[in-house]
């Protein structure tokens, strides 16, 4: 992958450069998924020469990895930033809020994800990087909703993560399915309800 490599032999345009090329695939995918996505449609969608792309990134696979590979480090860093509060119900809040925030919660990125997980199991490395990224979020989660239970009292750590979790996937699915349109305020205000049930005494809080 791209970002494997010394990045400070890359000059400042080219890496204007790969992330325009990374944005140009988060448009293609939305709007053909990743069978549809060709060198032809993101050197088009980019402004490059499909020879750039072949330069940067090698093969589509290597373009799909290392876009697949950005989303997920946006998404640490977005949901990292929570962690930076020693309470735990504010580090929960703040884990539920990036999910739902504009840079993770488009309808494109929405489409991107769900492409992604849909290839997950035919695609090793898709599932690998899935899988770690994954781990990492729900670890962070596990933990917060630990110490809550643990400082305040409440449900099984384990099944209210998994609750918070669930009930965050289905919202994603819900916004990304054409036929149940619901916006991103409707499906952050909708997981902050659910939460306010799941912990009834933090629910001003909340």
């Amino acid at each position: 992958m791209v970002q494997q490599a010394d990045e400070q032999k890359i000059s400042p345009t080219s890496l204007k450069t790969q992330a325009r090329m990374i944005d140009a695939v988060v448009d293609v995918v939305a709007r053909h998924g990743i069978s549809g996505t060709t060198f032809a449609n993101v050197s088009a969608t980019a402004g490059v020469s499909q020879g750039a792309l072949v330069f940067h990134f090698k093969t589509k696979d290597g373009l799909l990895t290392e876009t697949l590979s950005r989303l997920l480090q946006e998404y640490e860093q977005a949901w990292s930033a929570a962690f930076a509060s020693p309470d735990p119900l504010t580090r929960i809040l703040g884990l539920i809020r990036a999910d739902f925030s504009p840079s993770i919660c488009s309808r494109k990125k929405l489409a991107l994800w769900f492409s992604f997980w849909g290839e997950a199991g035919a695609k090793p490395l898709y599932n690998k990087i899935c899988v770690e990224s994954e781990i990492a979020r729900y670890e962070a989660m596990l933990a917060s909703c630990r110490d809550l239970v643990e400082m305040s009292g409440g449900p099984d750590p384990v099944l209210l993560t998994n609750s918070i979790d669930a009930f965050t996937d289905g919202l994603w699915l819900q916004m990304h399915m054409q036929g149940f349109p619901i916006t991103r305020t409707e499906a952050f205000d909708s997981a902050l309800a659910h939460l306010r049930l799941l912990l009834p005494h933090c629910a001003d809080q909340i």
